[in-house]
């Protein structure tokens, strides 16, 4: 019986050599650098801007603020700028509105961040409004003569008056006496007002 023996080139009991070829080898280095250069570098991370607009408020009728807000993360010498503004005007009822931020990028930088755009408050408050009354004097006996009063606070030209009457008649004794306003609220927007009467006084004389 013939026996192949386990020589120095490393064969096997079945006479062929297992050592690796060159050019198995060089395939292998080959796959090794191209599965190197084909890992991605980990992706660099952009920095963040923040937008904030700052909340503001004013009294119905009145104009916007100047609107203002804070910008936090911009890197110095990128020319992004921001604008601030709000769909509200000088009609809006009372209530709260949106203050919306606008970022101007003329050269193109806000792709280098990542960015959030944050919203603020305008909150439209009611407009002070008051109705005073004129005091009169009158002697008994006399009729009540025209009562009269000043509106203040009215806004946007709207029609809001007011009459005046007092209890007192002609045949009251001297003494005094309440003159009363009622609001008349042609425009329906008393509510955007927080309203404010006076009464005056009829002094009537003996």
């Amino acid at each position: 019986m013939h026996i192949v023996e386990n020589d120095s080139t490393n064969r096997l009991f079945t006479g062929k050599s297992t050592r690796p070829k060159p050019t198995a080898l060089l395939v292998a280095a080959v796959l090794m650098a191209t599965l190197a250069i084909s890992v991605p570098a980990q992706a660099q991370t952009k920095p963040s801007l923040v937008v904030t607009p700052l909340n503001a408020a004013r009294f119905y009728g009145n104009t916007n603020p100047q609107f203002t807000g804070t910008v936090t993360g911009l890197v110095k010498g990128d020319t992004i700028t921001v604008t601030y503004a709000s769909v509200a005007d000088t009609t809006s009822p009372v209530g709260d509105y949106q203050i919306i931020a606008t970022l101007n990028d003329p050269d193109h930088h806000l792709a280098n961040y990542v960015v959030t755009v944050n919203t603020g408050t305008l909150s439209v408050a009611p407009a002070p409004l008051s109705i005073v009354a004129n005091d009169v004097t009158r002697a008994a006996g006399q009729a009540n003569p025209s009562f009269a009063g000043t509106i203040s606070g009215v806004q946007n030209g709207e029609n809001i008056t007011a009459t005046y009457d007092s209890s007192a008649t002609a045949g009251s004794p001297a003494g005094t006496y309440p003159i009363l306003p009622t609001l008349k609220d042609g425009a329906g927007t008393i509510g955007n007002y927080a309203l404010t009467i006076s009464n005056g006084t009829l002094t009537i004389t003996p």
